[in-house]
């Protein structure tokens, strides 16, 4: 009888499968005979193929555009072409960027002016996914199309991550506007930074001189042991300041090490930009058990840096010479007993948590920005009347919210999706009859399509706000490599096998079309639709890559969600390439 049962079993599980893969075929057929093949993905090879977009795209006033990575050059180049066709063809005027608002708007300067270094307003995002040769490419074509006279397009951002721009353009504007304010909006800005200031942890750090590194790429690298970090993690840091702030930053926190670990080499890969003041760097120890640093380098341009008079990178010497060490709650010291090379290396062991009196409650910093808001907000009129125009007190309160925004994304109190679809709201509010292309990933560009836990993305806040008004193009591939951040080798190019059978990608990858875009809206609910219409309606696997992607758990990288649901559109580029870096 259990020989039967199990043979039933076995005949039904083949049976749904023969199903499965019938409807998947049905797909793979409707998608090769009604999809719009593209020619190419890259600009300034003309429309014919993309004229159908027009329809697809029709009145909509917000045209979202995702990505499957944020490390594909195809995506990327493919953005770039939309760009252009909807700016040229569609009238299209503004061009927005998961990136922090008033750091994108800078932008926006050069594209309409030709004002500044778009290399280096482009690094000025921080964002190591958008500094690429094909987002700069987009930028430098977005200027030659403003100053042609063929048109004009605006550079702008919705994020709202990090404050310390926005905060300083407020303190500017109240500084000229209200200086009796300015005490008020100082001491604002001294509660994020005391919020923003890091628990206590291990740390060793040291200055590296900007001369023979500004506009230079710098490879820092060195060996990490642990032992017992159950919490928190150890890594390598690296920081570049300018005058406006952080200019690149990074500390491993997506890819610290943990656990208990044998010595492994971990690597920091950054751009110097020309116009740095200032450049620290070191180790940290964010939680508990020990971590061991040894055999610290530099390379600048390939170059090594052996000049060490100004600190001992191997810790040989009888004090970790060059490197302010310490840390509440944290023993930092030479070790003579466990060493990479030489015969020492630098131990940071935790010891016991410290109380921390100085650090501020960000509930209460949320409390201090929304009056800050409120006060910007009931006091225009008196700004009128001491000359300030009305876009220069629209942009002070707005990078006031954009603060608030970063507070209460910590806080939890609105989610940061929530914050950049207002900010994308208010963007066409203050150009109320005319049209935007927005650029994020998959994630955030999604309407919906993620069944329960309560996520709204950015996508679906914005469908409520303008419903038919946005049509959202996700993107999808089959095979291929993208860069992305690994453990232990920061920024780094992956490479993935075809997609498997059952995914949606492998779905598009069987109709055989190198490029295309498939219009779901269009999916028939008779004949085929029968077969098709359902499986657009079911959850559906594809990969879903953000800025971090791990060789050994590929699985991680595949979400399911209802593919109709969460675009319109889906843009499927069969083999892809890594985006190249932002030429130096």
């Amino acid at each position: 009888m259990r020989r039967t049962l199990v043979g039933l079993f076995v005949v039904a599980a083949a049976v749904a499968l023969s199903a499965q893969r019938k409807q998947e075929a049905a797909v793979a057929e409707w998608v090769r005979s009604t999809a719009i093949q593209l020619q190419t993905v890259e600009a300034g090879h003309g429309f014919a193929d993309l004229q159908p977009l027009k329809r697809v795209v029709g009145n909509a006033r917000i045209v979202s555009l995702g990505e499957a990575t944020h490390g594909t050059r195809e995506f990327f180049q493919l953005k770039h072409r939309l760009l252009e066709f909807l700016a040229t063809e569609m009238g299209f005027t503004i061009f927005s960027i998961e990136a922090n608002l008033p750091e994108a708007y800078r932008l926006n300067d050069y594209v309409l002016r030709g004002v500044g270094d778009p290399r280096q307003l482009l690094r000025g995002m921080y964002f190591w996914t958008w500094d690429t040769e094909e987002v700069l490419d987009m930028i430098l074509w977005m200027r030659a199309f403003n100053a042609s006279g063929r048109g004009r397009v605006q550079f702008t951002g919705f994020d709202m991550q990090t404050p310390t721009v926005a905060m300083e353009i407020v303190r500017t504007f109240v500084a000229r506007y209200d200086a009796p304010y300015t005490t008020a909006i100082v001491r604002a800005n001294d509660e994020i930074r005391a919020m923003a200031g890091p628990a206590p942890f291990g740390v060793a750090t040291s200055t590296f001189p900007v001369a023979v590194s500004a506009g230079r790429r710098v490879r820092y690298r060195g060996f990490i042991r642990t032992a017992g970090v159950t919490r928190g993690y150890a890594g390598l840091w690296w920081r570049v300041d300018g005058e406006s702030g952080v200019l690149a930053f990074d500390n491993m926190s997506s890819r610290g090490v943990t656990g208990t670990s044998e010595w492994a080499r971990y690597e920091i890969d950054l751009p110097v930009a020309t116009n740095a003041r200032n450049i620290n760097f070191g180790a940290l120890h964010t939680g508990d058990g020990t971590a061991w640093f040894d055999g610290l380098t530099i390379e600048v341009d390939g170059v090594p840096y052996t000049n060490q008079s100004f600190f001992d990178l191997d810790f040989e010497s009888p004090t970790p010479r060059g490197f302010a060490v310490g840390g509440a709650g944290y023993e930092v010291q030479l070790d003579r007993q466990v060493v990479s090379s030489g015969s020492q290396s630098l131990r940071m062991a935790y010891r016991f948590a410290p109380s921390l009196p100085g650090l501020i409650d960000p509930a209460r910093v949320s409390a201090t920005w929304k009056e800050v808001v409120r006060y910007l907000e009931a006091n225009r009129a008196t700004y009128r009347s001491r000359g300030a125009t009305e876009q220069e007190i629209e942009w002070a309160t707005r990078n006031a919210i954009v603060v608030l925004q970063g507070v209460q994304m910590r806080t939890n109190e609105v989610s940061r999706d929530r914050s950049m679809a207002e900010n994308v709201k208010w963007i066409l509010d203050q150009s109320p009859n005319e049209k935007i292309v927005l650029w994020a990933h998959n994630g955030h560009v999604a309407a919906g399509g993620f069944g329960g836990g309560g996520f709204e993305p950015m996508g679906s806040t914005l469908r409520t706000m303008y419903g038919t008004e946005m049509v959202v193009f996700g993107f999808a591939f089959n095979q291929g490599s993208f860069q992305a951040m690994g453990r232990p080798s920061g920024l780094s190019t992956f490479t993935v096998a075809p997609a498997p059978a059952g995914s949606m990608d492998a779905t598009l990858a069987a109709a055989r079309i190198p490029a295309l875009a498939v219009d779901w809206r269009r999916v028939p609910h008779a004949g085929r639709g029968a077969v098709i219409s359902p499986w657009t309606s079911e959850q559906q696997k594809t990969r879903w890559v953000g800025s971090t992607y791990f060789e050994n758990a590929p699985d991680n990288f595949w979400i399911e969600l209802r593919t109709r649901e969460a675009f319109d559109v889906t843009l499927f580029i069969d083999m892809t390439t890594a985006a190249r870096a932002n030429p130096r």
